[in-house]
């Protein structure tokens, strides 16, 4: 949950105490989602979403449908799924120095994550930390006083209205509010992610949920970043950030060198060979980096099809585990860790 700054990030997030209100809110509205949002921000990359067949996960039966989002600031935005729906993306806005607080109502045991995907003007960069608090003042997120929450992924400990509220730490004009809350007995849901252009697709669990990538070795801008997003993962921890990378494109120049070491990147790249995946195989190389206690790990896989690269990276940012008091933290399991990016990488296919 907490994310040193790093030299050579996009997005640094400073560790920091979390003030944000404790909501009260005597007022209330309705805030809509969309079932299949498409385009939901203006800037690169722009993820596309589609549910995934939700048979799969059967829905609670006590989910209503939505009317359109009324609230002025400063009022409980309330958060109402579709009927059979078990998530929704709401794209909103905060005023520059306010706060937005939305209310979810959820059952004790269901999972719930919570995540934010901030629209950033070129050139510029922020985030949008959160607390979320139960009807009953028990605080989920953050869990310190010098922590702060921008995303959270558990198990829901009674049930309750529980109010997220939102406190930007710069001008963040628009941004998409991920809330999933999976049936009770259910330990995640899935999301399906296409490019039509290139034809890639894979799926996804909420334990992951799309984000801004912060500088990797990519050869092109990742079109989709995925964030892993499950809290306990990070608790305790020395791990500060994973992230899978999607990146696909027709560029000539680009295909011409798609699986050799890419030259231009922040580290140097080894390449430790061939790997099928899905039926498709890859060129796998690896890239290492360090620098203030912090150290970079990316898994590189690349693949020339059809004249289209395709790339997908794994990125682990870690800390030093010396630099914290004895019995503070623990390291974090790298197996764990690799079998969940692998457990979406190995549903990557082309059409």
């Amino acid at each position: 949950m907490k994310n040193p700054l790093a030299f050579f990030f996009l997005l640094p997030f400073f560790i920091t105490a979390c003030a944000a209100p404790s909501p009260a809110p005597t007022q209330t509205s309705v805030v809509e989602s969309t079932v299949l949002p498409t385009a939901l921000v203006r800037f690169t990359p722009i993820p596309t979403f589609t549910a995934e067949d939700q048979a799969k996960v059967q829905p609670t039966t006590d989910f209503p449908t939505f009317a359109p989002p009324t609230a002025p600031p400063g009022r409980s935005n309330v958060i109402k799924f579709k009927a059979n729906g078990t998530y929704a993306d709401i794209t909103d806005t905060i005023a520059t120095g306010s706060s937005r607080i939305y209310s979810i109502k959820a059952m004790k045991g269901q999972i719930m994550s919570i995540s934010i995907l901030p629209q950033i003007p070129d050139g510029g960069w922020g985030y949008i930390p959160m607390q979320i608090k139960g009807a009953d003042g028990s605080i989920l997120c953050p869990q310190s006083s010098d922590s702060e929450c921008i995303f959270w992924r558990g198990v829901l400990p009674s049930s309750q209205d529980y109010f997220v509220t939102l406190t930007p730490n710069d001008d963040v004009p628009q941004f998409v509010m991920r809330v999933a809350i999976n049936p009770l007995g259910k330990a995640a849901q899935y999301f399906q992610y296409n490019n039509p252009a290139t034809g890639v697709s894979l799926t996804y669990p909420d334990t992951f949920a799309p984000a801004i990538p912060v500088v990797g070795n990519y050869k092109t801008d990742p079109e989709l970043a995925l964030h892993l997003i499950d809290s306990k993962t990070y608790n305790k921890t020395n791990l500060s950030e994973v992230y899978l990378f999607i990146s696909s494109t027709s560029d000539p120049q680009i295909i011409a060198t798609c699986t050799k070491p890419n030259q231009s990147g922040g580290s140097p790249e080894q390449i430790v060979g061939n790997e099928v995946v899905n039926g498709f195989t890859f060129v796998h190389s690896t890239s290492e980096g360090a620098g203030a206690g912090n150290y970079y790990l990316q898994e590189i896989y690349r693949m020339a099809h059809k004249k289209v690269c395709y790339e997908v990276i794994y990125f682990i940012h870690s800390t030093n585990i010396g630099n914290y008091p004895p019995g503070v933290v623990t390291e974090f399991d790298r197996n764990a860790i690799m079998q969940k990016l692998s457990g979406v990488f190995s549903t990557f296919t082309v059409k």
